[in-house]
Parts: structure tokens; C-alpha cells; sequence
């Protein structure tokens, strides 16, 4: 569940079973999560208002908002696991935009996403609290 963005205390009520290396679930439990989970902050968040400081907005032709919102479930760890396939992302949407593109300027764009991420993250926990990064 952790790919999609829950935590295990949001998906409790639908555990049947845990032996401690294997979860079963109730698919059918009202409480189950259907989907990927929308979080508002995130990497994905933060690459957007950088783009956004260059004048590159998401058109309703792109898939921009879409892939923001996954890389925001998935996370800072998985952003940075991941970086050549969101590079990829941002070269695709620079070719059909005609932009011109450099892989080490998205990887550098890619990487200030993650560590705003970061910050605001911290800046929004309680002193003295953990962090367990989605991803």
C-alpha cells in the first residue's frame, strides 16, 4: 500500500491476517484504498512551481498534473530512485512543446524539486517527530 501512497495506520481495519512478512487484506473492506492516494505536497508539487517560475504551466493536453500527483504519492526517496524516468517525462513534454531540453538541467530541476520537497516537509512536522518518506 505504501507504492500508493497510504500508511499502515490508514489501512488497519482492512488487514486480516499479518504473520510479519506477509499482509492479507480485505479487497471488499469499505476502507480500502481504490487508488493511488492524492497527496497536495510533494516532489511532484514542487517541480510544477518551478516550471511555473520559467512561464511552464501543464496544458490539458499534458500529463504533467497526472505525473505530479504520482510522484508526490510515491515520494522524495522514490523521485530520487527515479530520476532518469522523470527526467524522460520532462524531455518528452519539452519535444512536444518544442522546447529545447537538457538532460542535466532537468536532473538539476529534478533534485531542487526534491529537496523544496524535503523542506517543506520539515517545516510542517511537529519538533521532534519522524520522517518515513512514501517511497
Amino acid at each position: 500500500m505504501q507504492q500508493r501512497g497510504y500508511s499502515m495506520f490508514e489501512i488497519v481495519d482492512c488487514i486480516l491476517e499479518d504473520d510479519g512478512q506477509t499482509i492479507v487484506f480485505d479487497e471488499t473492506h469499505a476502507a480500502y484504498p481504490r487508488g493511488v492516494k492524492v497527496v497536495a505536497n510533494g516532489p511532484g508539487t514542487e517541480l510544477k512551481k518551478l516550471l511555473a517560475r520559467i512561464g511552464i504551466t501543464a496544458s490539458p493536453q499534458c500529463r504533467c498534473n497526472k505525473r505530479a500527483a504520482l510522484m508526490n504519492a510515491r515520494g522524495c526517496d522514490w523521485c530520487e530512485a527515479n530520476i532518469d524516468t522523470i527526467v524522460g517525462w520532462l524531455r518528452e513534454e519539452a519535444k512536444k512543446r518544442g522546447l529545447p531540453f537538457l538532460d542535466a538541467a532537468g536532473k538539476m530541476l529534478v533534485r531542487r524539486a526534491i529537496h523544496n520537497a524535503r523542506t517543506e516537509a520539515s517545516r510542517a512536522r511537529p519538533p521532534g517527530s519522524q520522517v518515513h518518506d512514501q517511497g
